[in-house]
């Protein structure tokens, strides 16, 4: 089957519609016109065939007949043999008897005559190439006296009127082809966009928006697939970080069994090296540094393993304030030691609600750390709860180096940092806690200013 757009299907319809009523109508019109003029054209020269024959003009000279009236004369005899006319332009041949008695219908017309009698009778031909409308009435002897009114300028001003006529009807049909397109292009654009727009969200592409062109319901659609789009790639994302997480966890998990065992006989011999007396000052202070480094080692694995266990919460309704006041009356000590000020604004508009204060003290003190360690030269640390559509939100928000926009793309991915220390699993963890919870966390950064993470958390009671 052949395939129409929705363009062509909008316009031709229409188009061919109006092309037909456009043609037809004028000239239906124009033949109207010419019957109703031919009418009243019949009925004033029956008037004026009237009049002669009254008037007994029939026996004066043809020719003032010709000039009174503008028309033409001819008289035939009972054989059809030409006896007078006016008619002085037609050549030899046409002023043949039996030609003329041909084009002019004479045997037809007589024998109406004779049989009934009907009068009067009119009939169109044409003589010399000129359209003429012809009055018969039989005379005296039985001749028969033709008159003949010319039909040409009524022709002429119906082949005008009909040229006119169709002129206009050309233009209306071309304005009206217009306009048609450019409707059925307003119509058709925004279809074709949207249609480019699902074959690049088929190929994978969810980054982009398809362009909103039209306020009706197509834009509206549109709204919908923008939308629908922007939950698709929400959707994948969070699958991606899921597989990744899930992933990383299998490997933290692993690796955490393999490397604490043997973990645990390096410290307990580092341990009883430490304790020999014969050891210099020197090769105490070595061993000293590996038990450190064991520790530090031992620190990453217990992270490792936090990450890899699930995340079981333990929900109690409570306020928000004193977990977070927890949290930074351990850390003020820190905070005050690496010079950051601390600005508090919590909202006294949040109601109690369920959370895990563990689970949630664990991810605010990881945010906590990382303002901290982005301000080494100390700055300004202003933390704020807020309420927002019926979900408590935490705001953290540091003068520090901030983060670039190609780092941030990463921010939460497991094992990702830019730190000489670290596992790059302490975003990945918040991430996790706060989800749990059936809520979002979104960082907002700009180099050398600072950065703000911006925690909701579902207002359960």
């Amino acid at each position: 089957m052949r395939r129409y757009s929705i363009q062509t299907k909008i316009v031709l319809p229409f188009l061919l519609l109006f092309a037909l009523v456009s043609i037809f109508v004028p000239l239906i019109t124009v033949e109207l016109f010419a019957w109703k003029y031919s009418e009243q054209f019949t009925r004033e020269t029956h008037g004026w065939l009237n009049v002669i024959m009254q008037t007994g003009n029939i026996h004066e000279e043809i020719e003032k007949l010709k000039e009174a009236y503008s028309v033409e004369i001819m008289v035939f005899g009972k054989d059809y043999t030409l006896n007078a006319s006016t008619l002085t332009t037609l050549s030899q041949t046409e002023h043949n008897r039996t030609y003329l008695a041909e084009k002019l219908h004479l045997d037809y017309v007589k024998q109406k005559l004779d049989s009934t009698g009907e009068t009067p009778i009119t009939k169109d031909v044409t003589l010399g190439g000129k359209p003429y409308k012809v009055f018969y009435r039989m005379i005296p002897l039985g001749r028969l006296y033709c008159l003949l009114r010319p039909m040409d300028e009524i022709a002429e001003a119906r082949r005008t009127l009909t040229l006119y006529m169709l002129g206009l009807a050309t233009l209306v049909i071309a304005l009206v082809a217009l306009i048609s397109h450019r409707i059925g292009k307003n119509l058709t654009d925004p279809i074709k966009d949207l249609v480019i727009f699902t074959e690049q969200v088929a190929e994978g592409n969810l980054d982009n928006l398809c362009e909103i062109r039209a306020q009706d319901e197509i834009g509206d659609l549109t709204i919908a697939f923008n939308q629908m789009t922007q939950e698709l790639k929400q959707s994948r994302d969070k699958l991606i970080q899921a597989e990744r997480l899930a992933t990383a966890g299998k490997m933290s998990a692993s690796f955490a069994h393999e490397i604490r065992n043997p973990l645990s006989s390096m410290r307990m011999l580092s341990q009883m090296l430490l304790q020999k007396p014969e050891l210099s000052a020197e090769q105490q202070k070595s061993i000293q540094y590996i038990l450190d480094e064991i520790e530090r080692i031992d620190t990453i694995v217990k992270g490792l393993m936090d990450f890899a266990r699930p995340v079981t919460l333990n929900l109690e309704k409570q306020p928000l304030a004193p977990t977070l006041e927890s949290v930074l009356a351990l850390m003020e000590a820190n905070l005050t030691h690496h010079q950051i000020e601390l600005v508090l604004d919590f909202s006294p508009d949040l109601p109690d609600f369920q959370f895990d204060s563990d689970k949630l003290k664990q991810a605010f003190m990881n945010l906590v750390l990382n303002s901290m360690e982005a301000m080494p030269n100390g700055g300004t640390l202003t933390i704020s709860t807020f309420l927002h559509e019926h979900k408590a939100g935490i705001r953290l928000t540091d003068t520090g180096i901030g983060i670039s926009e190609e780092d941030i793309e990463h921010i939460f991915e497991p094992f990702f940092t830019r730190k000489n220390k670290g596992t790059g699993l302490g975003l990945a963890n918040v991430q996790r806690v706060i989800e749990e919870h059936g809520g979002t966390v979104k960082i907002e950064s700009t180099l050398d200013e600072g950065t703000t993470v911006s925690m909701l958390l579902p207002l359960r009671v």
